[in-house]
């Protein structure tokens, strides 16, 4: 690429072989014994300092600093620790090609290449060495989908309002797998699409190994952004059921636990990979398919002993909160359980067959579940609540990382409080009111929930017991043996 490719510092790709010799003979003990050197690259166009190696076992930089660059900095990111990367494809008038690998601890790593470096190649050993064997969702039916062409065709049923406002339509499974195992060859052996949607030129992809989402830019579409997603990375996810005439689409919204470089920007989010949000096209995607997708696919479709400490409330009838006080804040109260968990196994199906509801609860309109799996927020919209707009919130109990009970206080203060901290970077950078205001302090949105009862209504020592028993059956985030005692 010549000059342009030295001013920004796009990789060449050298010998690796020859690379790795050179690292053993100048640095014996940086490589292990049965370590080997995969892809090597060397930046500024391959007049660079730097070097960046995909070995067997991971991605090393070699990062030379100072003006005599004596000082070497070596930084390594295992395999393991990758959650999700991506390649973008060169543009016409963008003509380097970007990798970005999304790892626990260190953030985000940038690497620019020549526009003659063959990227889905390492996209393909990337899917190799960091999902094949470690990255799957729970065990369910199906598989994974990739496009690469930028002549993909819009749909008949993809109208201009659906273009406007980013609406997905689903498409079929076996064309989209047989085109992404064609050109290029993306996706592993053992592969398979299980759910795709499609929007114009891009494409959100459900597979048996990740997320995959297509993302072709510019007005020839010849950029074209690949993203992987590992399941593990699904913390929570949420579906809204479509409005009136206005709002026409429905949505699904997924809450990632994906490292990114932290933006300080006021309007923004902290991390903009945290929400991946779906619009669909109102009958053309079966939205509560999708929920129970990703509830098979998140939760598993194991079933799980029923708490000791659950209150259901069995045949017990609501006569409301009793208090215009309670109703004006939207506290909870104890409703029967057994009829909110023949509700929502039918009308809508958003329980899973083997998922019973333990507790639930009402607010002036808005219910919240507590399953063996997951608390569940069903968050009716409109005016009044007589909107067809719903929103239902699923956060599994293994993604709880810190839990808190509050007592009511005096007669002014007169609920309770339970507060969840979770396991992904909700916080949002409110914009301050001028200049000469201070930086407004930032809001947590989904990172942390604040759910009021009402006092005379709830027992918060028994919600404590119970987020006890279903936080704390917890080891490094995998759900423990019923049978195994939750202080063990």
């Amino acid at each position: 690429m010549g000059f342009g490719g030295y001013i920004g510092n796009n990789s060449r790709q050298i010998d690796a072989a020859e690379c790795e010799r050179t690292t053993r003979e100048k640095h014996p003990d940086l490589l292990q014994d049965d370590e080997y050197l995969v892809f090597a690259f060397q930046g500024r166009a391959g007049k660079g300092r730097d070097t960046y190696m995909f070995t067997s076992k991971r991605l090393l930089l070699k990062d030379k600093k100072g003006i005599t660059g004596k000082r070497t900095a070596f930084k390594s990111v295992p395999y393991s620790s990758v959650r999700a990367f991506s390649v973008e494809t060169a543009g016409r008038v963008d003509g380097d090609q970007e990798l970005k690998v999304y790892a626990r601890g260190v953030g985000r790593v940038d690497i620019d290449f020549e526009n003659d470096v063959p990227v889905h190649l390492i996209y393909k050993f990337l899917s190799q060495v960091v999902i094949q064997g470690k990255g799957s969702g729970k065990d369910t039916a199906g598989a994974g989908a990739f496009i690469h062409d930028s002549d993909v065709s819009v749909g008949e049923d993809t109208g201009v309002l659906d273009l406007v406002g980013s609406n997905f339509s689903q498409i079929d499974n076996a064309e989209v797998e047989r085109k992404l195992k064609s050109r290029p060859d993306i996706l592993l052996n053992d592969e398979t699409v299980e759910m795709a949607f499609q929007c114009g030129r891009d494409s959100f992809i459900l597979t048996s190994k990740r997320l995959l989402k297509i993302d072709v830019q510019g007005v020839s579409g010849k950029k074209v952004e690949y993203l992987s997603i590992l399941w593990p990375c699904i913390k929570a996810f949420s579906v809204e059921t479509a409005g009136n005439v206005i709002d026409r689409d429905s949505e699904l919204t997924l809450f990632l636990n994906l490292p990114d470089k932290d933006n300080r920007a006021e309007g923004f989010p902290r991390n903009s990979r945290t929400r991946c949000k779906i619009d669909f096209r109102d009958g053309n995607a079966d939205l509560f398919a999708v929920q129970r997708f990703f509830s098979d696919k998140v939760l598993g479709v194991d079933s799980v002993q029923h708490s000791q400490y659950a209150d259901g409330m069995t045949g017990h009838h609501d006569s409301g909160s009793d208090s215009f006080l309670a109703w004006l804040g939207d506290d909870n109260r104890l409703i029967d359980a057994s009829e909110a968990d023949a509700k929502f196994h039918s009308d809508p199906p958003i329980l899973q067959n083997c998922e019973t509801v333990e507790m639930a609860f009402r607010g002036r309109r808005d219910m919240m579940l507590f399953t063996g799996k997951r608390v569940i927020f069903v968050d009716v919209q409109g005016f009044l609540g007589m909107g067809k707009k719903v929103e239902y919130i699923s956060v599994p109990w293994t993604t709880v990382t810190a839990f808190s009970a509050r007592t009511a206080g005096s007669w002014i203060d007169n609920d309770s409080e339970m507060c969840l901290w979770l396991d992904f970077d909700d916080v949002f950078n409110p914009i301050r009111g001028s200049q000469d205001d201070p930086p407004p302090p930032p809001i947590p949105r989904r990172s942390w929930l604040e759910i009021d009862f009402q006092k005379d209504k709830v027992d918060m020592f028994m919600i404590h017991r119970y987020l006890s028993e279903r936080c704390m059956r917890v080891s490094a985030h995998n759900l423990k043996s019923d049978s195994i005692p939750v202080s063990s």
